[in-house]
Formats: structure tokens, C-alpha cells, sequence
């Protein structure tokens, strides 16, 4: 019998874009062009920018969160410093937010990483796959924060950051480790539902002590 032939495309259609080779940002020598060249094709096209397979180490991807932080905080520090007319806090309460910021990232990245992490262990015990390395978790999670520049947004602004870091970070770990949608999902929404009843307990044990 013949082989069967495979079914051509439809004709005018494009294929679709093979996936880049590496990051802008993970580029040797990269520098600030590169890193709003990565910034910019992760907002535009993020399953194509975040199916790029990793060409450096964390502290790079972890150099992305931060300067990522850093560029909203100051955005939001000088729009509240021009809307209180300059009556808030100068160059201390600048230092204590970066300081603070520092902080929170080395606490919060790896945290929600081996969070993340663990969550798609528990999703995918059981099957053949491997469970999910530590590595390319961190690094979705950080190239993930591109989303915080929503926080610029009056109002609505922390809705529309959550609702799109899930969408990309589900993005990134499907492209990074070819989890299936549902399972990219669950592993994104369970550590963000599980942090949250965190906090509300230790905030209802705060009220009562």
C-alpha cells in the first residue's frame, strides 16, 4: 500500500513561527536594549517569546524580575510624587521602597518557584513524565513578571497583573516543560489560592492576638 501523504496546509496560509533561539535578555553581553526587547516580544507574542529554550543561568532570569520591579516602582513612585505635588516621602522613603523590593524578590521568587514546583509534582504524580525541575520554573516565573507593568493601571490595576501573570506563566511552563493546559493552570492558580488563605489566616490571627 501507498504511504498515506500528510495533508498540506491550506494554501495562502503561513506556517507558524518557529520559536527563537534564545532571549534577547539571554544573549551574551545583553544589556537594557535587550532586556525591553524581551520585555516587549514576552507583552506582544509570549507563546512565541517563551518558547525560547534557556541559554543562561538564573541570576540572569532572576536580573529580569528585578529590573521588571524596579522599573514600575519608580513609575509609580514619581506618579504619586507628582500627584501629591511632591508632599510624600523624597530620597529615604525611595531607598526603604528599593530596599524593601530587594527583599521581597529574594524571598518571593524562589518561594513561589518551589511552589509552582511543587504543585505540578503533586498534578503529575503518577504519570510517565519526570517531575518538574526547579530551574525552568524560576525562570517562568520570573520572565512571568512582565505583568506587573499592569500595576500602572488605576484602579484595576492589580486584577488585570494577576489575571495576566497567570495567562503567562501558564504559557511559560507549557513551553518550558510541555505540560498540558489544564495541568499549566492548575500549577499556576493552586500556590496563588493556597498563598492567599495564607494570608487571610495569619491576618484573622493577627486581629484576635
Amino acid at each position: 500500500m501507498p504511504e498515506p501523504q500528510a495533508t498540506p496546509p491550506p494554501a495562502g496560509s503561513d506556517p507558524p513561527p518557529a520559536a527563537p533561539s534564545l532571549l534577547p535578555w539571554e544573549a551574551p553581553g545583553a544589556g537594557i536594549k535587550e532586556f525591553f526587547l524581551t520585555m516587549y516580544g514576552i507583552m506582544a507574542r509570549p507563546s512565541w517569546a517563551l518558547a525560547a529554550p534557556p541559554a543562561g543561568p538564573w541570576p540572569r532570569w532572576a536580573g529580569f524580575a528585578l529590573i521588571m520591579w524596579f522599573l514600575v516602582f519608580m513609575a509609580r513612585f514619581l506618579l504619586s510624587w507628582a500627584w501629591s505635588a511632591g508632599a510624600m516621602g523624597g530620597l529615604e522613603m525611595l531607598a526603604w521602597g528599593i530596599l524593601g523590593m530587594l527583599v521581597q524578590a529574594a524571598i518571593f521568587l524562589p518561594l513561589y518557584s518551589g511552589a509552582v514546583c511543587l504543585a505540578l509534582k503533586m498534578l503529575t504524580q503518577g504519570q510517565a513524565a519526570a517531575p518538574p525541575p526547579f530551574a525552568p520554573v524560576l525562570r517562568a516565573v520570573c520572565y512571568s513578571q512582565v505583568s506587573t507593568a499592569a500595576m500602572l493601571l488605576p484602579m484595576v490595576g492589580i486584577i488585570v497583573h494577576l489575571v495576566w501573570n497567570v495567562v503567562l506563566l501558564s504559557m511559560a511552563l507549557r513551553a518550558s516543560l510541555g505540560l498540558s493546559k489544564r495541568t499549566a493552570l492548575l500549577g499556576v492558580i493552586l500556590p496563588m489560592l493556597a498563598f492567599f488563605l495564607l494570608g487571610l489566616v495569619l491576618a484573622s490571627l493577627g486581629m484576635v492576638m
